[in-house]
């Protein structure tokens, strides 16, 4: 999330009025994320986030809205699209697609520990559930063919030691794309982006010690990378960012008791198989490789924006090696 397209107030006023939403109070851009522009809209009715889609389509924003309105309709603690009183999922500002949905309370965690990693397990996998009977399917936009186009884009701008491991990476995971077992795993509409950034947790206010064990997971967000894809790579995503170490001499390994905990929590809802269990070293690497890709495109190949926040690729660059040399 980023702001790309600068609302004034008097557009903002125009555009709630398609929705039962009482009067426009505030609004403020959202700096975190490099896909979307972004605003919290406080209203006299509630508080809410209007998204104005800068690279997708209105059939592709609609589709992920519909996937949202559906796991808000269930079990899934996620942003519910509003519906405006002409009962539209999608609407336009600027030529381009928009939405308003529910803002949910609470943070995000900077340093997790396995309390935090468990709900996020468990709420993963409730996701998961939720998503199996979703009738419509959208490939995942960042999966292995998008892998293969974007490295092209960005060879020029790596080392040859960096082109090496992207290329015997590629390979691997090309060969095991192609084996029985990975095409026998389970798969559904997945987040695929569930970073700490995408994961909001609230505290007990009545509890005037800081104690992360009061701490409730209350919602994940942004789901505008969600695809059809392996259940188990949902989880493995989530894994490399909330189960690792991020202290500079161990940054990427495993935090054995976090990531034991975030499977258990998994687990408590939906158990993996045999066959996700073996593949899961395969998807860890997978899912590393997918971000080292986006966060060099992102870097190397930036848009303008406001308030545009890129990040560091060479973190995902560490956490590959890491995954293969545990595979070893």
């Amino acid at each position: 999330m980023a702001v790309f397209s600068k609302i004034s107030r008097a557009e903002l006023e125009e555009f709630i009025k398609k929705f039962n939403l009482g009067t426009l109070e505030s609004f403020e851009g959202i700096r975190a994320g490099i896909e979307n522009t972004n605003y919290f809209v406080n209203t006299s009715a509630g508080q809410y986030v209007l998204t104005i889609f800068e690279k997708l389509t209105y059939d592709q924003a609609s589709f992920y809205l519909r996937f949202m309105l559906h796991l808000a309709n269930k079990k899934t603690i996620c942003p519910k699209p509003i519906l405006s009183e002409s009962s539209n999922i999608i609407h336009s500002l600027y030529n381009k697609p928009a939405a308003l949905v529910t803002r949910l309370g609470g943070f995000a965690i900077e340093f997790p520990n396995d309390n935090h990693c468990f709900q996020l397990g468990k709420a993963v996998a409730q996701t998961h559930d939720n998503a199996l009977d979703f009738q419509e399917k959208k490939n995942n936009c960042r999966g292995f063919d998008w892998w293969q186009t974007a490295t092209k884009d960005i060879f020029d701008f790596l080392t040859s030691s960096q082109k090496k491991l992207i290329r015997l990476e590629l390979s691997q995971q090309e060969k095991f794309r192609y084996s029985e077992k990975y095409k026998s795993l389970p798969k559904a509409m997945i987040h695929a982006d569930l970073f700490k950034d995408n994961v909001l947790f609230t505290s007990d206010k009545k509890n005037k010690v800081t104690d992360s064990s009061t701490e409730k997971l209350s919602g994940l967000i942004d789901f505008y990378f969600a695809g059809y894809d392996c259940l188990v790579y949902d989880l493995a995503i989530a894994l490399n960012d909330w189960a690792i170490s991020t202290k500079d001499d161990t940054f990427g390994s495993f935090r054995e008791l976090e990531f034991t905990k975030l499977i258990a929590g998994y687990e408590s809802v939906r158990l993996l198989s045999a066959d996700e269990k073996e593949c899961l070293p395969m998807m860890l690497r997978g899912a590393a490789l997918r971000f080292w890709i986006s966060r060099l495109f992102d870097w190397h190949k930036p848009r303008d924006a406001s308030l545009i926040s890129p990040k560091n690729p060479t973190q995902f660059e560490v956490i590959l090696n890491k995954r293969r040399e545990e595979c070893n």
